[in-house]
C-alpha cells in the first residue's frame, strides 16, 4: 500500500522558526512591556500622586513603542522570510526542493502570520488574566482588551501582506523594505503632492481642506499612527481586510509566475519597469516644485524645481533598473515624459474643464458655510456652534456675490502680500455634492461684498460662538481689558450674567465690517458648566456693554485709560518702510526709531485716548504704528494705526 506525503513539510517549518523565531520572540517582549507589565507596575504603585494612566484606548499605552512594533515587525519578518528568493544560490536551492510552489508559498506566509499574531493572543490572555484578577476592570472592559487584539493582528497582517507582495515583485530585499512603505504612503503622498500642484495651477484649489481633512483616509500606516485617539471603524476594518486578501492572492499568483533567475533584479516582472521608472520621476518631479515653492515662492523657480526633481528622479530610478550610474545615454524616455507632463500641465492651466470660473446657482444651493479656514469646520471640541452652515437665501445670496467677485478678480491671489486673508467657501449642493473652494485675497479689495455679508444677522449667526451660549450654562464670566495690564473682574451671578450674555449678542449683531480688525477695549470669557469656555471682544463702539458695566459698577476696575500710560510714541510707517518690513522683532525695530526721534510723542491726555480707542491689531498693513507704554509694571504693547482713524493733529504732525 502506498504512503502518503504529508501536505506539511516539518523541515521547511523548522528552518523558517529557526531563521526568524526569534522576531516573533522580541515581538512577544515589546507588547509584554508595552502593556501587561506597565499596567501591573501601574496598578501596584500605591505612592503615585496622580491617578493611574490607564486608558480604554489600549493603543494609548506606551503608544510610541506600540506603533514602532506595528510598523516594523511585519516587514522585517518578511525581508527575513523571503530573502532567499533574492540571492540566487537559495532561490535555485529553495525551488529544486520536492515541494510546488504552491507548498512554499504557504509554507512561508503561513509561518509569518504564526509568528506575528502568537504574541499578540499571548499578550491578550494575559491581559485578560489580570482583568480577572486586578483592579483592571475598573478601567477598561473585555471588549477594549479585544479591540486593541483584533486591529494589532489585522496591522500586522496588512503590513505583512504588503511587504510579501513587494517582496514578489523585486529581486532585491532593499527595495523590498523600501518599496513597502511607499506602497503603503503612496496614495496618500500622491494626494499631497498632486494637491500642492492644483494649489498653484488652480485659482481657488483648497489644497489645506483636502490635505488636512481627507489624507489620512488614503494610507492605512497613516490612519494606524492615529490609533491613539481615534479607533477603526466598521468600514475601515471592512477595507483593510479586503486589502489584505487582495494583496495575499496577488502575491500568490505573481510568485507563481517569478522566474527563479530574477533574483537580484530591482523590478522582476519588465511591464512594471516602466510604471517604476516614470513613477519615480512623477514623484521627484511633484517633491521638487513644492520644494522650491516653498522656498522662493516664484512660478520660475517652482518650474525649476518640477525639471530638477523629474529630471534627478528619472534617472535615480533608470540606475536602480540598471544597476550602474552610466544611464545618460537613456534620454529619449525623459523627453516624452517630460513632453506629456507638460501637455497635462498646460490643459490644467487653460482649465478646460471651467473650475476657477465655477460658481453655484442660488437655486441649487442647500447650504453654505464661509470662513477665513476650513478649521470650521472639523471636529474641534472647543466650538459651541453646532450648525456652521448658512440656509437662508439672502445670506447665500452675498456669499455668492462675494464669490463671484473673487472669481472675476484673479489678480488679488496674491498669497504672500501682506494684509492678505484666506476666504474658505463650502457649499453643500441640493443635489448631494459639494463644492469647496479657498482663496487668499487682498481683502480690501472686495471690501463691499465682503462688509454685506459679514454684517448680515445670518452669518454671524453661523460664525460667531456667542450665539450658541446657553447663558443657563455659564459658570463664570470674567472681564479683563486688552490694553495695559490691569486685573481681571469676575462675575458668577446668574442674573447678571444673563444681562450681559444678552448685551454682548447685541452689540455682535451691530458690529461693523471695519470694526472686525479694532483692538478690543475689553475681553470677555465666559466659562461654561460642561468645561467649555469661549470668547467675545468688546470694541469702543459697544457702548451699551460699557454702560451696563458703569451701572454694575465694574467699569472702574478695567478701563485703561491715558492715566495709565506713561508715555505714546507714533511713527509713520510708509516713510521708515525699510526698517520695519522683514525684522525678526518689529517691537525692537520700533523702539529704535524712537530712539532716534523718528515719530511723534501724544503728550495730550485727550489724544491718547482718542487714539487708544481706534487702534488696530495688525501693525504692519496700516499707515501708522503706535507704541504704548504703560505705568504698571512697564510693559510695552504696539499696535497698528488706520490713516482715516488718524486724528488730524496727528497726521499734521506725522506730515512735517
Amino acid at each position: 500500500m502506498p504512503s502518503k506525503t504529508s501536505w506539511i513539510n516539518k523541515e521547511v517549518i523548522i528552518q523558517s522558526l529557526r531563521n526568524v523565531g526569534w522576531v516573533g520572540i522580541v515581538y512577544f517582549i515589546g507588547l509584554l512591556f508595552s502593556l501587561p507589565v506597565d499596567i501591573i507596575g501601574k496598578l501596584s504603585n500605591d505612592n503615585q500622586p496622580y491617578p493611574i494612566a490607564i486608558y480604554e484606548n489600549l493603543f494609548k499605552m506606551q503608544y510610541p513603542i506600540q506603533m514602532g512594533l506595528m510598523l516594523f515587525v511585519p516587514v522585517i519578518l518578511s525581508l527575513f522570510l523571503f530573502r532567499y528568493l533574492h540571492v540566487k544560490q537559495a532561490a535555485d536551492f529553495m525551488h529544486s526542493l520536492p515541494l510546488t510552489r504552491s507548498k512554499l508559498f504557504y509554507h512561508f506566509t503561513v509561518t509569518g502570520f504564526v509568528i506575528l499574531i502568537t504574541p499578540i493572543v499571548l499578550n491578550t490572555a494575559i491581559l485578560l488574566s489580570l482583568y480577572s484578577l486586578t483592579d483592571l476592570h475598573q478601567f477598561i472592559s473585555v471588549q477594549d482588551i479585544f479591540i486593541w487584539c483584533g486591529i494589532t493582528i489585522l496591522m500586522n497582517s496588512l503590513l505583512f501582506t504588503a511587504a510579501t507582495f513587494m517582496a514578489m515583485i523585486t529581486g532585491l530585499t532593499a527595495v523590498q523594505g523600501v518599496m513597502t512603505y511607499i506602497l503603503l504612503l503612496l496614495p496618500a503622498g500622491m494626494f499631497m503632492l498632486v494637491c500642492f500642484s492644483l494649489k498653484n495651477l488652480l485659482y481657488g484649489f483648497p489644497e489645506d481642506y483636502f490635505f488636512n481633512i481627507q489624507i489620512e483616509q488614503y494610507s492605512p500606516v497613516i490612519k494606524a499612527v492615529y490609533l491613539e485617539n481615534k479607533i477603526f471603524s466598521g468600514m475601515d476594518v471592512t477595507l483593510f481586510i479586503a486589502i489584505t486578501l487582495l494583496l495575499y492572492v496577488l502575491s500568490y499568483v505573481l510568485y507563481k509566475t517569478r522566474k527563479v533567475e530574477a533574483a537580484s533584479l530591482a523590478i522582476v516582472y519588465p511591464v512594471l519597469r516602466p510604471l517604476f521608472k516614470y513613477g519615480v520621476a512623477f514623484c521627484f518631479m511633484l517633491v521638487g516644485g513644492m520644494y522650491f515653492n516653498g522656498i522662493y515662492q516664484e512660478t520660475e523657480w517652482t518650474l525649476f524645481g518640477y525639471f530638477i526633481g523629474s529630471f534627478i528622479g528619472y534617472y535615480l530610478a533608470e540606475m536602480v533598473l540598471q544597476k550602474h550610474w552610466r544611464v545618460f545615454s537613456y534620454w529619449k524616455g525623459y523627453v516624452g515624459f517630460a513632453v506629456a507632463i507638460s501637455l497635462i500641465g498646460l490643459f490644467i492651466q487653460f482649465d478646460l474643464f471651467q473650475y476657477e470660473k465655477k460658481i453655484p446657482e442660488l437655486e441649487d444651493v442647500e447650504k453654505v458655510h464661509v470662513s477665513p479656514s476650513y478649521y470650521s469646520l472639523t471636529d474641534n471640541p472647543e466650538t459651541l456652534i453646532e450648525e456652521p452652515f448658512i440656509s437662508e437665501d439672502k445670506t447665500i445670496e452675498a456669499v455668492l456675490d462675494l464669490h463671484e467677485e473673487i472669481v472675476n478678480n484673479p489678480g488679488q491671489n496674491i498669497v504672500h502680500r501682506d494684509g492678505s486673508e484666506q476666504i474658505f467657501f463650502y457649499y453643500k449642493m441640493k443635489d448631494g455634492s459639494k463644492l469647496v473652494r479657498n482663496y487668499q485675497v487682498n481683502i480690501d479689495e472686495f471690501k463691499s461684498q465682503y462688509a454685506s455679508l459679514y454684517e448680515m444677522k445670518n452669518y454671524k449667526e453661523t460664525t460667531e460662538q456667542i450665539f450658541s451660549v446657553d447663558s443657563s450654562k455659564v459658570d463664570k464670566l470674567s472681564i479683563y481689558s486688552d490694553l495695559g495690564n490691569r486685573q481681571s473682574i469676575s462675575i458668577v451671578d446668574p442674573e447678571q450674567i444673563n444681562e450681559a450674555i444678552g448685551i454682548l449678542k447685541e452689540e455682535t449683531y451691530n458690529d461693523t465690517f471695519e470694526d472686525r480688525d479694532r483692538v478690543n477695549l475689553y475681553n470677555v470669557e465666559l466659562l461654561l458648566s460642561e468645561n467649555q469656555w469661549t470668547h467675545v471682544g468688546v470694541r469702543n463702539n459697544d457702548k451699551k456693554f460699557e454702560s451696563w458695566l458703569q451701572e454694575n459698577g465694574y467699569l472702574e476696575d478695567i478701563r485703561v485709560t491715558a492715566d495709565d500710560v506713561e508715555w505714546m510714541y507714533v511713527i509713520d510707517q510708509e516713510r521708515y518702510r525699510n526698517r520695519l518690513f522683514n525684522v525678526v522683532d518689529l517691537d525692537t525695530a520700533a523702539l529704535e526709531l524712537k530712539k532716534e526721534n523718528k515719530g511723534v510723542e501724544v503728550a495730550d491726555s485727550k489724544h491718547v485716548e482718542a487714539i487708544m480707542n481706534q487702534l488696530v491689531y495688525n501693525q504692519m498693513t496700516n499707515e501708522y504704528i503706535v507704541i504704548i507704554k504703560y505705568k504698571t509694571h512697564g510693559n510695552i504693547e504696539v499696535r497698528g494705526l488706520k490713516a482715516e482713524d488718524t486724528p488730524s493733529f496727528l497726521k499734521n504732525k506725522t506730515d512735517n
